[in-house]
């Protein structure tokens, strides 16, 4: 750290000087004091010079501070250490104090431990009295923080760890009460597991705010792994400055075992009831993410260095544990919405209708899975599908628009009502939402909602209220509070927040659907200009077949019509029919081909539609097939009238005319019976239901297929096994849907719907499945 400017030494606010206008600049790092179980000595690293001394100094080496400011060091320790100031600079002092030598000086009777370290061009020495007793303690301590160590790495959560964790820091440490507290994102922090002495109030689960420990004391804190107060009712002992122009500001005491800790923090631990402390900082790369926090209300307790040294151990230890276990719980969750994000990936890349599939019921439920939410729409502005705890659909559609205007790729919030003061309407389900837009090209967003946590935060303490103000020497002076009692506070308008792995897991979400709609554009694109021409090169084929097969049919209607006029007297009634029967055949054949030729080039013109009477319709095709009708002994039932559509007659008459003749040929009942209707809806559902073969599960979608016959008898008038496909075809063409319902043995019911207009004279209600 940099030393302070000499014109800005006023400036400083120390752990002396600090009140109610500079609490919040207070640099505790200055406090130009140590703790009195102590003594300190600081050298100027080029010339080996004592440039301050504290004012125990002689209780420690024997002499007072006059007789060692601004003298050597190696003169002021004794000959033993000559080669002193060439040890330190040797080593590796920057990060902290290490423990140089365990020695015991001239004129004293006890040894001293004595630590070093490196700061703004000075070596800070720093000596503590060793204790003899702690000293043959050493390996039975190393064997009790090993076997702690392994039994922390066999818990299986973050409770767990820490629940173990303080109860053991405890019992080797002999501290009254032991917790561990983590910190929020506002600076504020809560206690996650504590080890007491059964008389003491329990603090687990108490909230402490921001100000309790200010931003100065953090940064303290993430120094050292280790920070120790025997006795918070010390007095501050003096840190002596040589008097020269070498000595600039006061000492920076971030590292230093023996810095004076501020009045602040001494006086909220007396608040507290505390008489010793001691804090270990939980890191979590390089940041501080909680510490460990011992504390003693029996009295005051010295903590030796050896045992300082394996509670800093351990504190490193439960830090890279900590870090480990927290990092596989998260690596867990964020694989499990990897894997349900490729599961919808997987589902949506397989389905026609994106749109379609993300409303579907599999759909929602994997959404709902990705991230925890109470409930989960898929919604646009004209549709909304949502299943869980959700707001109205009319709500969520206006959430949509505003949302649309926010023109962000994600959008998270734990209080949608500052936001959107509207939400406040429906806060008890979505004061939480986390929301994404499908893609550029389409106008979904995929929303998720947590509900309003109505949450009873424990504070010790009033928050509000975390110091109070004393006016003693004319001057106000902070006090920390001295209730610790508990203070319950509401939290309204507020969900649990969003994690980032929610957020990231819901945004590769929408960027996975985003490159499957870019691919299928892509894909539509590529197949339209294939389609085209395809259909260019149809339409010439189309034709020229059309042209030969008219070509033939003539031919068979003139020598047909000559047969009859020519021989029909010679006929008997049976050939005379027959000849009947093939002019008629050969008309609906040259109508037939009219209609194929007509069908190639759908691509290219519109389709004549206008208002059709059905009945009508269905009357010329039973009169077409009245012979096999007849032959097959099938009777026609017609519960319903099928009023009018807009349609073509003429290829509606030949879906009709291919169903019926279906169910007239697949029929081995000795009582057959065919049944033509209408059920009301908007479109109007039409059927033709037998009592014929039925159809096998499996293959009521091969029927569709172009060619495709499951049965060796000869189908009716002569067809190839293109009659369903072409019917089906002339369905989608009026952007209607056709399907079947069968069981095997049991007969079929072949549904259909015109939607390309009104149906006529029937009222709404019956959606059949799609086909």
């Amino acid at each position: 750290m940099e030393p302070i400017e000499p014109d800005r030494i006023q400036e400083v606010i120390t752990a002396k000087n600090v009140d109610l206008t500079s609490c919040d600049r207070e640099l505790v790092q200055y406090p130009e004091a140590i703790q009195p179980h102590g003594a300190m000595l600081t050298v100027d690293e080029q010339t080996n010079l004592v440039m301050h001394a504290s004012a125990n100094c002689g209780e420690f080496i024997g002499k007072e501070p006059a007789a060692v400011l601004g003298q050597n060091i190696a003169s002021v320790l004794g000959p033993a250490w000559r080669a002193l100031p060439h040890t330190l600079h040797r080593m590796p002092l920057d990060t902290g104090p290490v423990n140089v030598a365990r020695e015991s000086f001239l004129g004293t009777e006890r040894g001293f431990n004595l630590f070093a370290h490196r700061c703004s061009g000075l070596i800070l020495l720093e000596l503590e009295r060793a204790s003899e007793a702690a000293s043959r303690d050493v390996s039975n301590l190393y064997s009790v923080v090993r076997a702690d160590i392994a039994r922390l790495q066999q818990t299986k959560n973050l409770k767990e760890f820490f629940d173990l964790a303080v109860e053991r820091i405890r019992t080797f440490t002999g501290y009254d009460r032991v917790m561990a507290y983590r910190f929020d994102h506002d600076g504020s922090g809560h206690v996650t597991a504590e080890s007491r002495r059964d008389d003491l109030e329990a603090y687990l689960g108490l909230h402490y705010p921001a100000t309790d420990i200010p931003a100065p004391a953090r940064r303290l804190f993430g120094l050292s792994w280790i920070r120790h107060l025997p006795d918070v009712s010390y007095v501050p002992v003096p840190l002596l400055a040589m008097k020269s122009p070498l000595v600039i500001g006061p000492v920076d005491m971030s590292f230093a075992i023996l810095r004076s800790v501020s009045v602040m923090y001494t006086g909220y631990l007396k608040n507290m009831g505390v008489h010793s402390s001691m804090v270990m900082p939980l890191m979590k790369e390089g940041k501080l993410w909680g510490l460990i926090s011992a504390m003693h209300h029996s009295g005051p307790r010295h903590i030796t260095h050896e045992t300082r040294m394996a509670a800093e151990f351990l504190a490193h230890t439960l830090s890279l544990l900590m870090s480990a276990k927290e990092d596989a719980e998260i690596f867990g969750q964020i694989t499990a919405m990897k894997a349900t994000s490729d599961r919808l990936v997987q589902m949506l890349g397989q389905e026609a209708d994106l749109t379609k599939a993300l409303r579907a019921a599999d759909t929602l439920q994997l959404l709902a899975a990705q991230v925890e939410a109470d409930g989960v729409a898929v919604a646009s502005e004209d549709d909304v599908t949502a299943i869980g705890k959700t707001p109205s659909e009319p709500a969520i559609r206006d959430l949509v628009g505003w949302l649309a205007g926010q023109d962000l790729p994600l959008f998270a919030t734990d209080r949608l009502p500052s936001l959107y003061p509207p939400a406040t309407q429906f806060a008890a389900v979505a004061s939480g939402v986390l929301a994404i837009r499908v893609s550029a090209q389409l106008p979904d967003f995929v929303l998720w909602f947590r509900p309003e946590q109505v949450e009873v935060v424990q504070w010790a303490g009033n928050p509000r209220k975390p110091v109070e103000i004393d006016e003693g020497d004319g001057m106000l002076r902070l006090r920390p509070r001295n209730s610790f009692e508990l203070w319950k506070e509401s939290v309204r308008n507020r969900s649990t927040a969003w994690r980032d792995i929610e957020k990231d897991a819901v945004f590769r979400l929408a960027e996975s659907i985003g490159d499957i709609v870019l691919e299928r554009a892509k894909k539509i694109e590529r197949i339209s200009r294939e389609l085209d021409a395809a259909r260019g090169e149809f339409s010439g084929y189309a034709d020229a077949a059309s042209y030969e097969l008219k070509e033939h049919l003539r031919g068979i209607q003139h020598l047909t019509t000559a047969l009859r006029r020519r021989q029909g007297e010679q006929l008997d009634e049976e050939g005379r029919q027959q000849v009947v029967t093939i002019l008629k055949l050969t008309h609906r054949m040259d109508s037939l081909v009219d209609a194929l030729l007509e069908r190639s080039k759908l691509g290219k013109a519109d389709i004549a539609f206008a208002q059709v009477d059905l009945d009508e319709v269905v009357d010329s095709v039973l009169l077409q097939l009245r012979r096999a009708l007849s032959d097959h002994q099938v009777e026609v039932r017609r519960p319903t009238p099928l009023g009018t559509a807009d349609c073509n007659r003429d290829w509606v008459m030949e879906v009709f005319s291919n169903l019926i003749a279906n169910a007239i040929a697949y029929n081995d009942k000795s009582e057959r019976w065919i049944e033509i209707g209408c059920e009301p809806g908007s479109p109007a559902t039409y059927y033709v239901r037998d009592n014929g073969i039925g159809i096998a599960n499996t293959d009521q979608q091969l029927i569709f297929q172009m060619f495709r016959r499951l049965d060796d008898r000869e189908p009716p008038h002569g067809s190839a096994g293109i009659g369903l496909p072409l019917a089906r075809k002339i369905v989608e063409r009026h952007r209607g849907r056709i399907w079947v319902e069968s069981q095997l043995g049991e007969g079929s019911t072949f549904y259909f719907t015109l939607g390309a207009g009104k149906a006529q004279g029937h009222g709404a209600g019956h959606h059949g499945p799609a086909s």
